[in-house]
């Protein structure tokens, strides 16, 4: 390499070394974005879960009010099932 102008000796070491950063960093970036994919993921399915759950429970809650509902709307048929019964055995 004593032949070679400087400027040439340097465009190659700057060249190597180029190089030799590239094979340190990319796989090391490769590593870090799979890992913070695959964490994206992790949580992504964990929302996912918690808003299924909390969907089940407000479909829950809406039909114990439904039923809450009927059963009330079943006991005021009743009182006036009673007090129109107390009405005819008192006009007897």
């Amino acid at each position: 390499m004593g032949n070679l102008p400087e400027s040439t000796i340097n465009l190659i070491l700057s060249g190597l070394m180029g190089a030799i950063s590239g094979l340190i960093t990319l796989p090391l970036n490769a590593y870090i974005l799979w890992n913070l994919k695959r964490n994206e993921i992790s949580y992504q399915h964990k929302l996912d879960v918690i808003a299924k759950e909390r969907e089940l429970l407000l479909a829950h809650r809406l039909e114990l009010k439904k039923i809450e509902q009927g059963n009330n709307d079943l006991n005021e048929v009743k009182a006036s099932i009673r007090k129109l019964e107390q009405r005819l055995l008192n006009n007897e």
